[in-house]
Formats: structure tokens, sequence, C-alpha cells
């Protein structure tokens, strides 16, 4: 098994726990300001949303720590882009990384997950070309990896698998985690001013 392979392997396994020092840093170091929320909260909506797209079409099943796939997904985002989950997660990482108005740790977590998104993505990648080579060779060939684009491919436009109520039922543990990084955020920039008071 390859570096690459390998470690998008480990990041896949353990990319819900890996994430937590960075949060945990991000509450102690952040520094924001109304100005990084006004930015930061819509980045954060906006991937939010990019996902809750994206659950509806793959479904729930992305919370397997085992690499699976029943079918070759190519509908909805998947039309636009082959992977619109990490392109949402980024975007979202990108609002944390505004709302915490500390350049040096947004330079840390962005580091963090150039690394991940470099190796799961192939990783992934790799596991589809193995399991569906030729349709997903076609649609390697039709669709781009990580920046959309505008237009859906019309070869892969389809409805939506799942509901949106099952698409929001799944993300109930990512609401929860987003929410909970914005409060301590928030007491943690309360608590440092009154300190300073």
């Amino acid at each position: 098994m390859g570096f690459v392979k390998q470690t998008g392997h480990f990041f896949f396994v353990w990319r819900d726990k890996l994430p937590v020092p960075l949060v945990l840093g991000m509450a102690g170091c952040a520094r924001p300001r109304l100005v990084n929320w006004l930015l930061g909260l819509p980045l954060i909506v906006v991937g939010e949303s990019l996902r809750i797209w994206a659950l509806m079409h793959i479904g729930p099943k992305t919370r397997t720590r085992e690499i699976s796939a029943e079918r070759l997904i190519t509908s909805g985002p998947y039309s636009h882009c082959r992977n619109p989950l990490y392109l949402a997660n980024f975007i979202k990482i990108l609002g944390f990384m505004v709302v915490s108005g500390n350049p040096l740790f947004a330079a840390v977590a962005a580091l963090f997950y150039l690394l991940e998104f470099a190796t799961m993505i192939p990783y992934e990648e790799g596991f589809l070309a193995e399991k569906f080579p030729e349709a997903h060779k076609c649609y390697r060939e039709a669709v781009p990896a990580f920046i959309p684009s505008l237009e859906a491919n019309p070869r892969f436009a389809a409805e939506a698998n799942f509901t949106l109520a099952e698409a929001l039922q799944s993300e109930k543990r990512t609401f929860a985690s987003t929410s909970l990084i914005l409060v301590l955020v928030a007491f943690a920039a309360i608590f440092r001013k009154e300190r300073a008071v």
C-alpha cells in the first residue's frame, strides 16, 4: 500500500476524531470580531447546505469507518463535481477559519486539511475506480474532481435517492458538532474579553 493510499485510509477511518485537537485549538486561540462572524457564518451555512444536498443523493452511509459503495453516485451535486461532500467540508472549514480571526490557526488548519483531502480523495476514487471501472472512467472523464462546473452534466442528472428529512436526520451529529464549535469559540472570546477588562 503506497503512502497516499495508506494515509488516505488512515484519514478516512479517523476522519471524525482527528479534527478534535483543531477544534480545541480554535476555541483556545480564536480572536473573532463581528466582521469575522459576518463573513464566516454564511460560508458555514453554504457548506452545510451543500452537504445536505449531497446526502440526499448519497445517503447516510457516509458515516461508516469501512469504505463501501453499492453503486456509483453521479446525480445532484455529483453531476457538478465528483467530491461535493469534500467541497462542502472545505467551505465549512474556511468559514470556521474566518470566524477564528486567527491567521496562524487558519494556516495550521489549512495544512491539516490539505493533507487530508490530498490523500482521502485519491483513496476513495481509487476504490470506486476498482469497483466500477468502466462507469467511473466515464464519470471521471466527464465531471471535474473538486472545482465544480456551473452546469450539471446532463449524462448524470437524476432525482435525489433520499428525502430532505432523511438527509437532515443523518446530519444530526454534524449539526451538533458545528453548533458546539461555534458556542465554544463565542464563550472563549467572551471569557478572554472579560479577563482583559
